[in-house]
């Protein structure tokens, strides 16, 4: 139900249309100009209130906020729009509906234009988000790049002045944490909308391809899993990946972790301290972290890649007591 503002200058004329609007929709009929979802304005009164109006429409923009003028037949009227080519104001009046009213027309301008209304207000409301979510990420980057930069910097002066081969590992570390970082910005702020390649994929073989990269001495990884799995190959790495990355910043560098099959999917676990109860369905969300050395990303990425292939993932406890994910959903090959 919307809000309707009828401007006319006739009070008998005002109370017919009110009594038409009012079955379907909110009639306000203050002559005071308020903030409605349209508005219904006779050809007496449309000179007094087009600044308002023109204002208002410009104010919400690019949320659309529809006009409808309600004139006699046949009399001329100049209304001044911008120029398509030359502007992006919106137009003044969006239809003209013929007096007297007649009640199928109206509706059906009413209705018409509202759809128009709801639909650039889900479009504006995801901008707003994306925008949103960008300045986070950049924030994110900012603060986040800054320590293996530092590290870089610090390193490859040390290799200038002693050509020592682990400076140049520490500086390789460095690189690659600022790559895996843009690498997860830039898929979350696609929304998880992400093209995938399915192809079958040796699930035990790629885990061991992501947890060699890992830089975590003392950690274990058990691999209980002989199951092939339908997906795309880069972003099951980025998937693993962060989930073993996860276990190793909130778990430490001694956790075990241990991969095996669920009957429609596969399972990631470790036998750190867990994720609580309250924390379940906010650890997928982009910037959130349970760990303050976290970025919150990497179990955003999660949610992305798992989104993107059209699966499930669940967050339960081990039997040691740590987190365990289920994905599910995946084509499975056994």
């Amino acid at each position: 139900m919307a809000d309707i503002q009828l401007l006319f200058a006739d009070d008998g004329n005002q109370e017919a249309v009110a009594s038409l609007v009012t079955e379907h929709h909110t009639p306000i009929t203050d002559e005071e100009l308020r903030e409605c979802d349209l508005y219904l304005v006779d050809e007496a009164l449309f000179p007094r209130y087009r600044d308002r109006l023109e204002a208002q429409k410009n104010e919400q923009f690019p949320v659309f906020r529809p006009v409808v003028l309600v004139r006699r037949e046949r009399t001329p009227i100049t209304v001044s729009l911008p120029d398509p080519v030359t502007s992006d104001l919106p137009l003044l009046v969006n239809a003209v509906v013929n007096a007297p009213v007649e009640k199928q027309a109206l509706f059906r301008t009413i209705s018409n234009l509202l759809a128009r209304r709801s639909q650039s207000e889900g479009l504006t409301t995801e901008l707003r988000n994306r925008n949103a979510r960008l300045e986070q990420f950049a924030s994110t980057l900012r603060h986040e790049l800054r320590n293996p930069l530092n590290v870089l910097d610090g390193y490859l002066d040390r290799a200038r002045e002693r050509g020592d081969p682990e400076s140049f590992d520490a500086c390789e570390e460095s690189v690659d944490q600022m790559s895996q970082l843009l690498e997860d910005t830039l898929l979350i702020i696609d929304g998880g909308d992400i093209r995938t390649d399915p192809e079958l994929i040796d699930l035990a073989a790629i885990c061991d391809t992501c947890w060699d990269v890992m830089s975590a001495d003392g950690a274990q990884l058990e691999i209980g899993t002989t199951t092939h799995v339908v997906a795309d190959e880069v972003r099951l790495k980025q998937l693993l990946g962060n989930l073993f990355r996860n276990a190793v910043e909130h778990a430490g560098t001694d956790v075990s972790v241990s991969v095996g099959d669920l009957p429609n999917g596969f399972y990631v676990e470790d036998d750190g301290p867990g994720i609580s109860t309250e924390e379940h369905d906010r650890v997928f969300e982009e910037g959130h972290s349970v760990n303050s050395a976290g970025t919150g990303l990497g179990l955003a990425v999660v949610q992305a890649v798992v989104d993107g292939h059209g699966w499930d993932v669940r967050i339960t406890d081990s039997d040691s007591g740590g987190a365990r994910f289920e994905i599910t959903g995946v084509d499975c090959v056994r």
